[in-house]
């Protein structure tokens, strides 16, 4: 095993945080990567969680500072770089133990390893480093995305934006009328277009 911590509740998310990239995403580990989509507000508890489990997993973080309105009170705390997104290295049988602890909406597999880990290692030496940097989304209005959890699950429809917050539009075309509807970004993912569009094998 890698010379680096294990999340679990004696390891704090500062130490995660300023983590090299090679102690934050190691070589020599025994299963394959995995990139977890977890239910809203779950990354922090689904990492200790397989950490407890001896899952090896990378939670990219970043600092926030935030100041009451009322108090002018300086609060800082650790906060996910990818809402609704942990990466995990483990064996398929790892991946369906993830499943059961039920704060996972699915898994994405990594078809390139490399890639992810390189990806993952540049983006760690950014917050290891506490460079500033500015985030942007994959999701673009006018891009089809597909909910993934919540009680709109599976729903599919056009990206748009109002007043700074995420809508999904969805059209019925024959009558050239829509209904949009508020949808936090990270229940949502990219999709080529709509699966009733599919052709029928």
């Amino acid at each position: 095993m890698p010379d680096t911590p294990m999340i679990n509740e004696s390891t704090t998310w500062e130490v995660i945080r300023r983590a090299s990239p090679g102690e934050a995403v190691p070589d020599g580990l025994p299963g394959r990567w995995w990139v977890a989509h977890t239910k809203p507000r779950n990354e922090k508890v689904l990492a200790r969680e397989m950490g407890v489990q001896v899952v090896f997993c990378y939670l990219p973080l970043c600092r926030r500072v935030t100041h009451s309105r009322n108090t002018g009170r300086v609060s800082r705390s650790n906060v996910p770089v990818f809402p609704g997104y942990l990466f995990f290295n483990g064996t398929e049988e790892q991946r369906l133990l993830a499943l059961r602890t039920n704060r996972i909406a699915n898994t994405l597999k990594v078809t390139d390893q490399r890639e992810l880990v390189g990806q993952l290692r540049q983006i760690q030496q950014v917050l290891a480093t506490e460079t500033q940097f500015e985030q942007s989304t994959a999701l673009d209005v006018g891009d089809w995305a597909r909910v993934v959890a919540g009680p709109l699950v599976g729903l599919e429809g056009i990206v748009s934006r109002r007043a700074r917050r995420l809508r999904l539009v969805l059209n019925v075309r024959m009558l050239a009328q829509s209904v949009s509807v508020e949808v936090s970004q990270d229940l949502l993912e990219k999709i080529d277009g709509p699966s009733y569009m599919a052709p029928t094998p």
